[in-house]
């Protein structure tokens, strides 16, 4: 079987991962973070950390007793209990884009992203068979109430999903009100279930800011899982050498496990790796370069240093269209991310123009990658039909296998027949109205939200949640800082 963990190359010999290791944590000792939140530098400094200000100087012992204490692996309870799944069990978890402001497709061009856009984001997630996870914040509604929209978000996903999910987590106010929505889907109350993963970004170099400690509080304090990933930029927001990136990413992502296991022992964690490079003709993000394959691997053998679930990779493009550098670009990071063995995965499907726009098309040719990379997972067959001895010997030389019956029994189920590429001549393609692939592409996801099959929802939760939403946006908007 191939992409597993176990055969996942190892970017960095051992003793370069010691190296990296060892600056990770003279940085956290050394040089320390900046935490902007008041109650989390109470509590690492009532763990025995030298605070001065803002700035926590992590003490490596404490910061890998701290580690100790996160689990290895945990349970992400579904709605569905059908669809619940071990997390860092050797089963991945593939989810569309999350994030973007605009939308896109063929129809109606890129364009401000509306709730009705993040439903259908929702909805294909649940119809495509490569992708079991769903993420809220698909794309985000711009034209909503910035202090509200979260809870229509959260709602889209719960109501016409009943995948395990990713919740929408800016601040600490919308991770709670994602958690109380969480509770109301699982019966009006957790226990110690994890329900929902949230993701918390540093604000890098070695900054955590107030909202994003806020909701990494929240989570661990509930048992939620929390994805700590620092949001790399070589070359802007680190160094412009892939080294030093690598052990500013160890120190930051280590320094937020720690804080969320100072607030509660054993609360899930993730290692998150965003690692990409700086154009430095433009300043912009340049994803899918070897700067970001290098991220994927690395990160991979570092969570597995740890003993964390990795979060990784993804169909990351800086394509500004559905194109050939945008495919270029995503298959490099989605046959990474899958040859890496990575357990978690946003952004699989549907990234476009470094992530400022969910794409309709992006979306429906990164699900075609995804078929096929998990084909290739899967591996090959070595039944005693499949090496077709019989087959072969009453065939005889000079046949044709295609007019034999073993291929016609098993053609379907042995070879892969894409549903989006094709490989007719020149001729009958032309033929045929010479339709390019993003055309394909804007038919293929149509047909993809035709299959689409709404899971329910129980008409008292479906009220209750409503309800939920209702009195929150009477209420006036929370105080974040």
């Amino acid at each position: 079987m191939l992409y597993t963990p176990e055969h996942a190359p190892r970017l960095l010999t051992q003793e370069q991962e010691e190296q990296v290791h060892g600056y990770a944590m003279r940085i956290c000792e050394e040089i320390g973070l900046d935490v902007l939140h008041q109650d989390a530098r109470k509590l690492l400094e009532e763990a025995g950390q030298k605070v001065e200000g803002d700035r926590v100087y992590f003490d490596r012992g404490f910061v890998m007793e701290q580690l100790a204490k996160a689990p290895h692996t945990f349970t992400l309870h579904a709605r569905n209990p059908e669809n619940t799944v071990e997390v860092g069990g050797g089963t991945p978890l593939w989810m569309g884009v999350g994030g973007p402001p605009f939308l896109s497709d063929l129809d109606e061009g890129r364009r401000a992203g509306t709730l009705e856009g993040h439903d259908t984001f929702i909805k294909l997630t649940q119809a495509s068979s490569p992708l079991n996870c769903a993420q809220t914040g698909a794309c985000e509604p711009t034209k909503m109430d910035v202090n509200s929209r979260h809870l229509d978000m959260e709602y889209s996903t719960l109501r016409w999903s009943d995948l395990p999910y990713t919740t929408y987590g800016t601040s600490g106010p919308k991770a709670r009100d994602g958690i109380e929505m969480a509770r109301i889907v699982h019966g009006g109350d957790l226990g110690d279930r994890t329900a929902l993963m949230g993701v918390v970004n540093s604000v890098s170099p070695l900054i955590w800011d107030f909202r994003m400690v806020d909701a990494l509080i929240a989570w661990a304090e509930s048992n939620q899982a929390t994805i700590v990933t620092p949001f790399l930029l070589g070359g802007a927001t680190a160094a412009v050498s892939v080294a030093g990136g690598l052990a500013q990413q160890v120190a930051e992502a280590l320094s937020g496990v720690a804080i969320a296991q100072t607030v509660r022992p054993g609360a899930p964690c993730l290692y998150g790796s965003f690692f990409q490079a700086t154009d430095m003709r433009s300043g912009a993000p340049a994803l899918g370069t070897p700067e970001s394959i290098f991220g994927v691997f690395a990160g991979a053998q570092l969570a597995r240093r740890y003993g964390l679930p990795f979060r990784g990779g993804g169909g990351l493009c800086s394509s500004n269209a559905v194109d050939a550098q945008a495919a270029a670009e995503s298959s490099f990071m989605l046959w990474a991310t899958m040859l890496a063995g990575t357990d978690v995965v946003l952004h699989a499907a549907g990234w476009l123009e470094g992530g400022l726009t969910a794409s309709l098309e992006k979306f429906a040719l990164d699900v075609e990658l995804l078929e096929q990379l998990q084909v290739q997972q899967r591996g090959v067959g070595f039944s005693e039909e499949e090496f077709a001895f019989d087959a072969l010997k009453e065939l005889g030389p000079g046949g044709l296998w295609l007019a034999a019956q073993h291929t016609m029994d098993h053609f379907r189920e042995w070879q892969y027949i894409s549903p989006l590429f094709i490989t007719q001549d020149f001729t009958t393609w032309s033929a045929a109205g010479g339709e390019e692939t993003a055309a394909r592409a804007n038919r293929r996801w149509k047909q993809l939200l035709e299959t689409y099959e709404d899971p329910g929802i129980d008409a008292d939760t479906d009220a209750e949640l409503i309800a939920y939403m209702d009195r929150r946006k009477a209420e006036p908007p929370p105080e974040e800082d």
